[in-house]
């Protein structure tokens, strides 16, 4: 009884690969062994493996079972050892699965996803930003980067969650960020006034910025400033897009009261609602901005801009340079024949 006992508390402190091991080990040696002493109730090896597993798992279905008195002797030294063993593996198993899990929560995992979306800081704009992402691209991952959440904040199949100072290599190291799509960085929330929350922002945008450099990456940043006076202070940060929501608001609530309407259109096209904003590459066949206007016409669609160019249609008859990226209007059934289209390129 001391023996079986001490080697149960053994078997408790082993290491898991090596419990796997010998767990496994017993497990082929059974079935070989019941086989070789039983050839006529085990007719194979698989039959021994078959017996072996219902009595280590305590199934026992009875469909087969030793007749001999050593195959006896040897099933009673299964149960003990091999039910033990089992037991203790599994429970490993289940140890492992939730301290993973906890772990995941809490943002200690290494993210291993690649072309994901970064969102740094943790805010309410940042929850209705990754709400849309997830609602309007099926297959887009992301992962949030936030000092001061203890878990994860934002509960998905398709969200990941790493806890750690913003403005920190390892942090970005942690979440993949040589790997990552494009990168998000939002104001945050609880700096003092707008100087502090962009001096904030700006600090992680140059370490952003001075980390992808050293490995020789090209990362789209997109930094949400709260003053948009504070713009030019990001000249060397290497920041391909700013959203400055404070001016945005002022500036659409007096279009809306000057051009009655002109906020439901701008909702539309910002909240997958109705008709939205796509991106397309330009297609073999079009030379001028003339051919993609009229092939997109007839299915429906808008074309309004070349990357930040709202010109395009004041030069109609200029060529589209091969790296162009189309701004189109339209809506979600006119977008997904352009995704069924075969001769359509996206």
């Amino acid at each position: 009884m001391i023996f079986f006992r001490k080697l149960f508390f053994k078997a408790v402190y082993m290491n898991n690969w090596t419990l796997f091991f010998a767990t496994s080990t017993l497990i082929l040696f059974s079935s070989f062994f019941m086989y070789f002493v039983e050839p006529e109730t085990f007719s194979s090896p698989f039959e021994g493996l078959w017996w072996t597993m219902t009595t280590v798992v305590t199934v026992g279905y009875g469909d087969v079972s030793p007749v001999t008195v050593l195959g006896k002797i040897f099933a009673m030294f299964l149960y003990v050892i091999g039910i033990g063993l089992m037991t203790v593996l599994i429970s490993k198993v289940i140890d492992t699965l939730s301290i993973r899990k906890r772990m995941k929560e809490e943002g200690r995992l290494q993210i291993t996803r690649e072309n994901h979306i970064l969102l740094i800081n943790w805010t309410s704009r940042a929850q209705i930003a990754l709400n849309e992402l997830l609602k309007s691209f099926p297959d887009i991952h992301a992962v949030i980067i936030d000092e001061m959440t203890e878990k994860i904040p934002f509960l998905h199949e398709r969200v990941d969650f790493v806890k750690g100072a913003p403005a920190a290599e390892s942090t970005f190291m942690q979440a993949n960020l040589l790997k990552a799509k494009s990168v998000m960085i939002f104001s945050p929330d609880d700096a003092r006034n707008a100087s502090s929350a962009d001096g904030l922002t700006l600090l992680i945008a140059s370490t952003l910025g001075a980390t992808a450099k050293k490995y020789g990456q090209n990362l789209y940043t997109i930094c949400e400033v709260t003053d948009s006076k504070h713009i030019s202070a990001f000249t060397h940060a290497n920041v391909e897009e700013f959203i400055t929501p404070n001016d945005t608001a002022a500036q659409l609530a007096a279009r809306s009261i000057q051009f009655n309407g002109s906020s439901e259109i701008i909702r539309q096209l910002t909240c997958n609602d109705g008709h939205d904003l796509y991106c397309i590459p330009k297609q073999s066949d079009w030379t001028t901005y003339r051919d993609a206007k009229k092939a997109l016409a007839e299915k429906g669609i808008l074309l309004v801009a070349n990357h930040q160019d709202l010109s395009v249609t004041a030069k109609l008859d200029e060529p589209i340079p091969d790296d162009a990226r189309l701004f189109i209007i339209c809506d979600k059934e006119a977008y997904s024949h352009l995704q069924t289209d075969k001769s359509f390129r996206l």
